[in-house]
């Protein structure tokens, strides 16, 4: 006999609507970009096409490492886009794309939320996490905490990305 899990509807809604929070700052962040201008960025900002790039990627090693997920992007292009990498923009492909990329890495961390148990948020990983994690590494390894920095992480590059829309001229709607 197989017992099911409680159910936690009220729990996982709640914690998708927190992770969405972030997200959904970060695409109307990106809204009113075109693919001229999701490339331009003045000095001290990065374009708006690398916080795509690196948000997904960031996206995509939380659903390899606590899913069991296949990488849904290249290494080139994880690679591209990690911390202190020097960005190759001329094999960035264009920013409906990079927004397409971005909101599949979400969906598919959103979609797992929607079905975790209590017991879950507990739960290490048995691989470590890479380096460029820095001290943050040892606290990706537990689900509930990977899940925290993921959603801070996005509204972390939000407020990032608010600044470069003013940098450019742009309104910003936060």
């Amino acid at each position: 006999m197989t017992v099911a899990p409680p159910e936690t509807p009220a729990l996982n809604s709640h914690l998708a609507e927190a992770l969405d929070a972030g997200y959904e700052l970060v695409v109307m962040l990106a809204d009113g970009f075109d693919d001229k201008t999701a490339f331009e960025a003045p000095e001290g900002h990065m374009p708006l096409a690398w916080f795509l790039g690196h948000l997904a990627c960031a996206k995509d090693y939380f659903s390899t490492i606590h899913q069991g997920c296949e990488k849904a992007v290249t290494e080139e292009f994880s690679d591209n886009f990690a911390d202190g990498a020097d960005t190759n923009f001329t094999i960035v492909p264009p920013l409906d794309e990079m927004l397409a990329i971005y909101k599949a890495a979400h969906q598919r961390i959103r979609d797992f939320v929607l079905q975790m148990t209590p017991e879950d948020f507990g739960r290490r990983t048995p691989v470590f996490p890479d380096e460029n994690m820095g001290e943050y590494a040892e606290r990706f390894r537990t689900l509930g905490q990977a899940l925290a920095l993921t959603q801070m992480h996005d509204s972390f590059h939000a407020g990032q990305m608010a600044k470069l829309r003013l940098a450019l001229g742009m309104e910003s709607p936060v």
